[in-house]
């Protein structure tokens, strides 16, 4: 039986297209699997100092919340401050793996938008990219709903959102 972990590690051995839909598919097809991952409260507890009980609510999210770069940056953050350097080192790898994989789905552009498991995940590589969010848009082009984002310095960025919304 293939697990979630088989499916990161096969995706970080070996990334492309062929290791990153079954594991895309999975968390998609996971119970707790939600396009709108709310961080918040484990933002407040981050906040609070309460790092131990971030990470176990962070570990309560998946396997939904596997491949959030945020989601894994905030667990390496709480592990770290726990004095769990290792399993923080593997929880930034994976956040780095994550951005990495939407990249590799398109260049951005409106006819090779980025494709991503959730809206979080758009503005993680917004942030990655050092683009400040502007203003957001739904577009529909070929059969497609596309998220387009007008950054603060003007740069136009889409998201393929068709699996989204």
């Amino acid at each position: 039986m293939t697990t979630y972990a088989d499916l990161v590690t096969a995706y970080l051995d070996d990334p492309g297209a062929e290791t990153l839909a079954p594991l895309r598919r999975a968390v998609r097809n996971s119970a707790n699997f939600t396009i709108d991952l709310d961080l918040g409260g484990v933002d407040k507890l981050l906040a609070e100092g309460a790092y131990a009980e971030a990470a176990t609510a962070l570990r309560a999210l998946m396997p939904g919340a596997i491949f959030s770069p945020s989601a894994h940056l905030r667990l390496a953050t709480a592990l770290e401050r726990s004095g769990e350097e290792r399993s923080a080192a593997r929880e930034r790898q994976v956040a780095s793996a994550a951005l990495r994989s939407i990249r590799a789905t398109g260049d951005g552009s409106e006819e090779h938008p980025w494709t991503v498991l959730r809206i979080n995940d758009e503005y993680d590589l917004l942030r990655a990219l050092e683009k400040e969010p502007g203003q957001q848009e739904l577009l529909e082009s070929d059969g497609r709903r596309i998220d387009r984002h007008t950054c603060a310095d003007g740069t136009l960025v889409h998201f393929d959102a068709t699996a989204l919304v």
